[in-house]
């Protein structure tokens, strides 16, 4: 499997963990918020829209990894290492010091999680490696290369795939609760019997404007023998379930609890608790939107009950309280229903309807409460938009057929030793090329092979952002092939440097574009790390930087290959345009 291959789907499922992680923490803070400013202003309980507001921040939370990052330095990128391929073992070798080619720098040994947790991922040898070091001139290394070991950052690969069938177990117990809900609900409805105009008018729990209002939206009345309370289900064609029982009830009282049921029709409840219940089966996993589901439930019923009292006298207001305390009673019988149901869910519920029906009048939620209230929720979406980590991916080295990596010998000895299997034991000669950052501070704000606006094909290197006059060091030791104005490209790149590394026609060039100074001339051997001229904006450039470029026999090759950890040293907007554009 190449790294490509296993970079994305891994990125993707860590966006999901620091998803999740984040939509707790959210939910934790709204929770908190929301409760401290309840108890200062309690007209905010009956508020329908806080409550849904409220879930909506957590549920934007939960999407703000998947959206671009931002191109900031609020918050740091957070690089999930994935080890590449591990390479056949070899059998046991010894290697005299005279044929151990130049020293190879080892991979990165931070794996750094979307958490923020580190692991070691060092590719360690089995418990009996032995390393035996002595002089230059007749030092060995013997590697026994026992079977790989399990690291921990192996392990902790497995954190987000566990956390991802977790929640795929979770989600569906979630949808098959509500199934199970949608199944007694259709049972019920399905022992209904439907009541036709002539029956609604010889109902006599109706009044005209509530007929008139049926027939115009054309909201199916049906009665059942059960002992249910009065529910209205539906958001596209709304059915007003009545228990049978109902016509015992006073005249006044009938049409009261008639007349809560088709606010909810009127005030579009259905819709919004059905946003909230969608919201909590995907969320399962987190308790507030459960918290803030059941509080827009009760928001949503005292809305209807102040609309229905509006305006009628105290004696109405008690009968109104004693319809709803026999309609709670029957609702104990009735299953779970998704309906909207009148009589509230649990007595806590009814009590407080109740001690909100003895006044007349209900406090109002002051301009002050209900603008602090919006500033907060604001501030924790913003916040969890501008604190959030961007994630990227970054794949150890993939070790050739046959290499191990060899621990470090003591000072001004070898530090590190590729050991290169052949059908007869022997060791390839050719030393690897050791390449170095061209920049001291590195940013990378433009990808190999992404799309730009200023240019009709794929970038050919890297984009590194800095000042004028930053020094350029060569990224590898080299001969200077050209210094100066270059007429490739029809001139865009200004004055540029090329430099060849290895020999014969394995060469490898690096190309430094947009220069401002050089301090090298064609002919010229340098060493890496020397510097060799200043960042500039000569050529096409849209601004101060250095261009670099890899070439491998004629062909641009991605500097990811060869540069470790370019990622973290990515802005925002470099990730997420190559994570649109290539998929990691």
């Amino acid at each position: 499997m190449s790294a490509l291959t296993m970079a994305t789907p891994t990125l993707l499922l860590w966006q999901w963990l620091l998803a999740c992680f984040g939509c707790v923490l959210a939910g934790l803070l709204v929770h908190a918020v929301l409760t401290l400013a309840a108890r200062t202003w309690p007209a905010l309980r009956g508020q329908r829209l806080v409550w849904l507001a409220a879930q909506a921040v957590v549920a934007a939370v939960t999407l703000l990894p998947f959206l671009p990052a931002l191109d900031r330095a609020m918050a740091p990128t957070l690089t999930v290492v994935v080890p590449a391929p591990l390479a056949p073992a070899l059998p046991s070798s010894t290697v005299r010091a005279g044929t151990i080619p130049a020293a190879v720098t080892a991979p990165p040994a931070a794996f750094t999680a979307a958490i923020g947790v580190v692991a070691d991922t060092r590719i360690r040898a089995g418990a009996s490696a032995d390393t035996t070091v002595a002089t230059p001139a007749t030092a060995t290394a013997t590697v026994n290369t026992a079977p790989f070991t399990i690291t921990a950052a192996a392990l902790l690969a497995w954190v987000p795939l566990l956390w991802a069938a977790i929640y795929c177990a979770g989600l569906a117990c979630a949808v098959r609760r509500l199934a199970r809900a949608w199944r007694l609900w259709r049972g019920l409805l399905g022992g209904a019997r439907r009541l036709s105009r002539q029956a609604l008018g010889a109902h006599g729990g109706f009044d005209a404007r509530q007929l008139y209002d049926i027939a115009r939206h054309r909201v199916t009345v049906m009665e059942t023998d059960a002992a249910v309370s009065p529910m209205l289900v539906g958001a596209w064609r709304p059915v007003l379930l009545l228990p049978r029982h109902l016509r015992d009830f006073p005249v006044i009282e009938q049409q009261m609890v008639i007349a809560h049921e088709l606010q909810h029709r009127r005030a579009r409840d259905p819709w919004l608790l059905g946003v909230s219940a969608l919201v909590q089966t995907l969320l399962w996993f987190n308790p507030a939107p459960r918290w803030f589901g059941a509080r827009l439930a009760w928001a949503v019923e005292l809305a209807c009950d102040r609309r229905v009292l509006a305006g009628r006298p105290p004696q109405q207001r008690k009968q109104y309280a004693g319809a709803l305390l026999a309609q709670w009673r029957a609702q104990l019988l009735a299953p779970p229903a998704t309906a909207l149901a009148f009589g509230g869910a649990d007595a806590h519920t009814v009590g407080e309807r109740i001690e909100q029906l003895r006044h007349a009048k209900t406090p109002a939620l002051p301009a002050a409460g209900a603008w602090t209230v919006a500033a907060m929720l604001i501030g924790v979406l913003t916040g969890g938009a501008l604190l959030r980590p961007a994630l990227a991916v970054s794949t150890l080295p993939l070790l050739a057929a046959g290499t191990l990596p060899v621990p470090a010998g003591s000072a001004g000895q070898a530090t590190a030793a590729a050991v290169a299997a052949a059908p007869a034991a022997s060791v390839s000669t050719s030393a690897p090329i050791a390449w170095h950052n061209p920049l001291d501070k590195m940013r990378v704000s433009g990808f190999f092979g992404v799309m730009r606006s200023v240019s009709p094909r794929p970038n050919q290197g890297l984009d590194l952002p800095a000042p004028v006059g930053t020094p350029v060091r060569a990224a590898a030791a080299g001969t200077v092939l050209a210094a100066g104005k270059l007429d490739e490209n029809n001139g865009r790149y200004g004055t540029t440097i090329v430099i060849a590394s290895g020999d014969g026609n394995e060469a490898t060039q690096a190309l430094y574009a947009h220069l401002d100074t050089t301090a090298v001339h064609p002919g010229a051997k340098v060493a890496a790390g020397q510097v060799i001229g200043t960042v500039g904006v000569t050529g096409f450039s849209t601004g101060p930087h250095l261009h670099f470029q890899l070439r491998q026999n004629g062909r641009a090759i991605d500097p990811a290959t060869v540069l470790a950890g370019l990622d973290q040293h990515a802005t925002g907007r470099a990730l997420a345009v190559r994570r649109q554009q290539l998929g990691y």
